[in-house]
């Protein structure tokens, strides 16, 4: 079966590009000639820093952040599932 052909697949790959794309948005935001283009759009998530339960604490953090990348990630991504 080729990549991107069944009905679930199609999603992951789409997913996958997108989250790809953001990390590289990301990458290309250290660099001084770049980082005007890759700024983040929008950042949103939630931290819930400690969770005292009775055996054991626990932490979560979760960010989202949209940038350049995050949309040329996903362009791609319908290109390749197209």
């Amino acid at each position: 079966m080729a990549v991107g052909k069944g009905p679930g697949s199609k999603w992951s790959v789409l997913i996958l590009a997108i989250i790809l794309g953001t990390m590289l948005g990301a990458y290309m935001q250290g660099f001084q000639a770049t980082e005007s283009l890759f700024r983040d759009v929008t950042r949103t998530g939630f931290d819930l820093q400690e969770m005292d339960l009775i055996f054991g604490t626990i932490g979560f953090k979760l960010f989202l952040r949209l940038n350049l990348g995050s949309l040329l990630g996903g362009l791609f991504g319908l290109w390749v599932i197209r």
